[in-house]
């Protein structure tokens, strides 16, 4: 028998700008307490995800204070095609994640314009995307592995390739030089932190892409302060592109987040260019009732919202709002968020350098979740009332100038896009995009963004931690309290100096009579005895009321440490879910647009 044929079995285990930055500090803790049940969590494939993102290599276990939402249904692996379409969606370079959101020793998974890509960090040092799928078998790339020599290895049968997707080595035997032996490679570079896809196949011999063509920002360049994040959502591309240019909706549907209502003013929002290319307008006012100055809004296709204000005369900053919409599945997209700001002074400056950048995570979680039931709710209804097949004049009622941007973006999607990457947002689409979800699963945080974010990722773990060293202080400084309330009362009632030790050895002794699973606490009560002894002999043995007080002192701080640790309890909860009702409906404010 061919030794390479031998089977062996083995086992193995568009803001309001400005007061962005007051939303990124303040966040709401108003979430779900440790009340909940605990249960664990493993991190699943992104084939299986409500929202499709990237994997970070291995499973990875996390204590979960919250229950999971269920499941929605999977997106249809059947999805429809746009025909006659002048705008090629694979011809372009999108942004699919922060590089360190990527593992570099594992295979990542990305599902980008309906195909899933196998992401991964060759031996050289390189970032590639391969269409992830093996040609062998069909199997995902992205459950492999990268290999000692830097290569990527399938993990059903092992077959390797490099860089370039050619076939290094079949275990089983068979010609390698055979071009259906090699990989699908697309296009895949890194810019400005980020990694870049363009999801078709370079030209043989063809060099490093033209820094031109990718949409990115000179601002950063130039040294602008960048506050970055990303969020998987539950509504499609061409939703998440039209409410980023309707500046009319912010200081409604983000009162009390990054606006407030009182700022809504009546708009007039001039398109003054557009083509094949997207479009550009201006609100000369600009918002908060002309207060920052004119703002400008781009839209290049297929996938950049930019929105610009300089106030460095009037409030001595500049800020771009940039959203990169990235197509995934239907009804399903991929926002990634950079607020960009140059300041005069340099206390915002250094604020923004050491504020973690946790709180602008959370703080960006929170915005999104402003709108995200409304927007995904909104679709199943303007499809039905025809907006994969009329102008959006004809199906939304727009009779001001407010919603200018809304038609030209509506205008081109029609006109060059094909309707949208995956045709018209017909009957068809609707289908594909899947069943309209829960308020619950619509604000779910942790597949969406907390499993695939290095940096949250490191702040929930910390925060879990912190829980955990806190719970234990809890129950060690109210033992102790309990033990000197135990030795003040003895000495009260018997006498100086009598039942004393009596007194201090009841906590030790208990336990010593604990074991299982109350090992932690009986452990903690026996060094509380030996801290009672200890304290005990620095205060005088005639004064239980001083031992009385000692008690009480210690339990105000065990009270104090137990509300700290409630208070991380909150913390950890947002990471895995937003709330509802949205702070518009629950802030007590007199701020109103209209009296």
């Amino acid at each position: 028998m061919n030794p390479a044929l031998q089977l062996q079995v083995s086992s193995s285990a568009p803001y309001d700008q400005p007061s962005r930055t007051a939303a990124v500090v303040s966040y709401s803790l108003n979430r779900p307490t440790e009340s909940s049940n605990k249960r664990r969590c493993v991190s699943v494939q992104a084939q299986s995800r409500n929202i499709h993102s990237t994997r970070l290599g291995a499973a990875t276990l996390h204590e979960r204070p919250l229950e999971r939402p269920s499941s929605p249904q999977p997106r249809p692996r059947e999805l429809p095609k746009p025909e006659n379409v002048q705008f090629d969606w694979h011809a372009h370079w999108y942004a699919v994640g922060f590089v360190r959101d990527f593992n570099s020793k594992a295979p990542n998974t990305f599902t980008l314009l309906g195909e899933d890509l196998c992401i991964w960090k060759d031996g050289m040092g390189q970032w590639q995307a391969f269409l992830d799928c093996c040609p062998h078998r069909l199997v995902p790339l992205s459950e492999g592995r990268i290999t000692a020599t830097g290569q990527l290895q399938c993990g059903y049968h092992g077959w390797n390739f490099n860089s370039s997707g050619k076939c290094t080595a079949i275990p089983q035997g068979g010609n390698m030089n055979n071009p259906r032996t090699c990989a699908k490679v697309y296009q895949c570079t890194v810019s400005q932190d980020l990694l870049w896809v363009k999801p078709q196949e370079a030209a043989p011999g063809a060099g490093p892409p033209n820094p031109s063509e990718l949409p990115t920002l000179p601002e950063i360049d130039a040294g602008w302060i960048d506050s970055s994040t990303f969020r998987d959502l539950p509504y499609d591309y061409a939703t998440l592109v039209e409410n980023l240019v309707d500046t009319g909706h912010v200081p409604f549907t983000h009162h009390a987040s990054v606006s407030l209502r009182s700022s809504a003013d009546e708009l007039k929002l001039d398109v003054n260019k557009r083509g094949p290319w997207g479009f550009a307008g201006r609100n000369e006012r600009g918002p908060r009732k002309g207060q920052m100055g004119a703002q400008d809004t781009e839209f290049r296709a297929p996938c950049l919202m930019r929105s610009t204000i300089d106030a460095q005369a009037t409030k001595g900053f500049s800020n771009i709002t940039c959203v990169y919409a990235i197509p995934t599945t239907p009804g399903r997209c991929r926002a990634i968020v950079r607020n960009v700001f140059l300041f005069k002074s340099p206390v915002p400056r250094f604020v923004f350098k050491v504020l973690p950048k946790v709180f602008t995570h959370l703080g960006n979680n929170n915005v999104l979740e402003d709108d995200v039931i409304f927007l995904h709710k909104q679709e199943q209804l303007s499809v039905e009332r025809g907006l994969g097949t009329k102008p959006a004049a004809q199906v939304y009622h727009m009779p001001g100038q407010s919603d200018n941007f809304v038609t030209a973006f509506r205008s081109w999607l029609q006109k060059h896009g094909g309707g949208g990457p995956w045709g018209p947002m017909d009957a068809s689409w609707l289908q594909a995009a899947g069943p309209r979800l829960s308020k619950q699963q619509l604000l779910e945080r942790y597949e969406s963004h907390t499993a695939n974010c290095q940096v949250c990722q490191t702040a929930l773990g910390r925060v879990q931690l912190a829980r955990q060293v806190l719970r234990h202080t809890t129950t060690a400084l109210f033992v102790v309290a309990a033990s000197l309330a135990a030795v003040a009362l003895a000495t009260a009632h018997s006498g100086p100096g009598i039942g004393l030790t009596d007194a201090e050895n009841t906590v030790g002794n208990m336990g010593m009579g604990m074991g299982g699973k109350k090992l932690v606490v009986g452990t903690l009560m026996m060094a509380g005895s030996e801290i009672v002894k200890f304290m005990s002999g620095l205060l005088p043995s005639s004064s239980p009321s001083i031992r009385m007080a000692t008690a009480l002192g210690v339990a105000l701080v065990a009270g104090a440490v137990a509300l700290v640790q409630r208070r991380l309890a909150k913390l950890e909860g947002s990471f895995y879910q937003g709330t509802w009702p949205p702070p518009r409906n629950t802030q007590k404010t007199t701020d109103e647009a209209i009296a």
